[in-house]
């Protein structure tokens, strides 16, 4: 599956309108905002379609797995759902195994989680995680109006004038990177081999100001641990930056040119097949490397090439990142 898909729930008391745009959309938030009332309702839809009293509209069909769904085991019951767009509920066991997540990373659906708790088996983006809220009333009726909006704020405050260190993510290409821009600024520049890791380093440099940076595709199932003891430790103003990923900064700044770019980084949800990545960041790696292979900007993953260090190029992704990230870096 790809694409962008609305869909509204809705009877005569309330309206949901939701756009999903990815494989995996994580929905949180505690009891009473909304979540089973949601999935109560499109449980109901499929059961006794209009005779229901409900109305569901989307361009592609919908399925719900209820903590009740005695019917047959999961893997089976979501091989029969493939091409939909489908709910699950937070008290089903199996959203936490590596099973699913190997299921999910060639699976032909979209997937809704409605979940309180971090799925770290999942590699999900910190920008489809959102919370059910209430948007007011549906014009001319009575029926309350209930969308999504952001779980995390995207918008991060970065108070810092000046770093000690930057740490990120990655330990390959995109490190190496920040290694040379960190030489060029006299910064010192870590690896922390992986986002589990992000955590771990922040528990260790309490006393420092670091900039820590992951890939955003993949980093949802770290943001509460990152959040909290960011928020707990405000006085040490560290940062956390989250870019898609290494691979579209360097796409951001059109360093390739490739035919449709724009468009392809505007519009991604219409170019990702769900089967083939399971992160948008797989996705922009593979169209870099294709594009630029056997050129003086091939891009490997493993290892940054020369081509990629020079000053001309590091200007133009440095000046394509946020302004405040920017200040810190040159």
């Amino acid at each position: 599956m790809r694409g962008k898909h609305q869909i509204r729930v809705s009877d005569n008391r309330v309206v949901y309108d939701l756009t999903i745009v990815r494989n995996i959309t994580i929905i949180r938030g505690d009891s009473a905002t909304g979540k089973t009332t949601l999935l109560e309702m499109l449980d109901t839809y499929l059961r006794y379609g209009d005779d229901s009293g409900i109305s569901v509209e989307c361009d592609v069909p919908i399925s719900v797995y209820l903590s009740d769904n005695r019917r047959g085991h999961w893997r089976e019951q979501l091989s029969n759902a493939e091409g939909s767009i489908v709910f699950i509920e937070e008290l089903n066991p199996f959203v936490n195994t590596k099973e699913f997540a190997e299921y999910i990373s060639t699976s032909g659906s979209y997937y809704v989680l409605i979940t309180r708790w971090s799925l770290k088996n999942l590699p999900y983006s910190v920008e489809e995680i959102y919370k059910l809220t209430e948007k007011g009333k549906y014009p001319g009726t009575r029926k309350i109006y209930n969308g999504l909006e952001h779980y995390y704020e995207s918008d991060r405050a970065v108070a810092a004038t000046a770093l000690d260190k930057v740490i990120t993510e990655d330990a390959k290409a995109g490190f190496e990177f920040y290694q040379v821009l960190c030489k060029n600024s006299e910064l010192l520049c870590e690896s922390a081999f992986g986002n589990s890791n992000i955590i771990k380093c922040m528990r260790t440099e309490t006393e420092k100001v670091v900039l820590y940076i992951a890939d955003g595709a993949a980093f949802g199932a770290y943001m509460d641990d990152c959040m909290s003891f960011l928020a707990f430790h405000r006085n040490a103003g560290s940062i956390l930056w989250l870019p898609e990923s290494f691979e579209f900064l360097i796409l951001k700044a059109g360093i390739p040119e490739i035919p449709n770019l724009a468009d392809i980084l505007e519009h991604t949800f219409d170019y990702v097949d769900s089967e083939n990545y399971i992160t948008w960041e797989r996705f922009y790696t593979s169209l870099l490397t294709e594009e630029t292979r056997g050129t003086e900007k091939e891009y490997r993953k493993g290892k940054l090439g020369d081509y990629y260090k020079g000053f001309p190029v590091m200007h133009k992704i440095l000046h394509i990142m946020p302004e405040k990230i920017r200040d810190l870096l040159e």
